[in-house]
């Protein structure tokens, strides 16, 4: 049986009654962030910010959503509460200008120098770390304010872990990704996970109704 949750969330899918004015500035204010980072020269942080948008933005909420097509119950994270654009269940417009500046600004948190050390521990490990139980901590007061919902007992609270390694591992593959791959590389990542971010969207939301 499909929640209430969700039931709500299906009923503002992509419905543009919601729409606020509000919308506008945070647009200009993600432009502004990226156009700034370009001309600072800051383009290792550009590329990745991309690529975080689309792939651990985008393709994951999708896939969020599909498990709520497949159980016919609720997906792992539902958004139910007001949005002025809910774009899956458990995403909605406000997350996602979120989702386009986060790795940016991740990726410039990275030190230079990557053996550096933080408390003893290795930056590129404890920064990620850090990052994913600070995530954590802010989706536990989403949750506690009835803004995010979280169904399942073993997604939920005190069973945190799998959310834990769901916001650390992709930004221990953020920092690896900054260290291993050139700016030509960087900036084709961005490209093909632009492209694998719309045929998802194109395929499941479009063409199958799926989420």
């Amino acid at each position: 049986m499909v929640t209430e949750a969700s039931q709500i969330a299906l009923s503002n899918l992509r419905v543009t009654d919601n729409m606020q004015w509000y919308i506008i500035p945070l647009l200009i204010f993600v432009m502004y962030i990226y156009r700034n980072e370009m001309e600072k020269g800051n383009h290792d942080a550009v590329y990745l910010g991309i690529y975080w948008f689309a792939i651990c933005g985008v393709v994951l909420e999708i896939v969020n959503a599909l498990v709520l097509h497949f159980t016919q119950h609720s997906a792992l994270w539902t958004t139910p509460a007001n949005s002025a654009y809910v774009i899956y269940v458990g995403w909605n417009i406000e997350i996602a200008f979120m989702a386009a500046v986060i790795g940016m600004l991740n990726v410039k948190g990275l030190p230079k120098d990557k053996e550096e050390k933080i408390l003893g521990m290795p930056n590129r490990l404890f920064l990620p770390i850090t990052w994913g139980i600070s995530g954590v901590l802010v989706e536990l007061v989403l949750v506690w304010a009835g803004i995010l919902v979280w169904e399942y007992w073993w997604w939920n609270f005190p069973n945190i872990y799998l959310i834990i390694l769901w916001w650390t591992i992709p930004n221990l593959i953020l920092a690896w990704l900054y260290d291993k791959l050139n700016l030509n590389q960087k900036k084709l990542l961005a490209g093909v996970s632009l492209v694998i971010a719309f045929s998802f969207h194109i395929l499941f939301a479009v063409v199958l109704q799926w989420v």
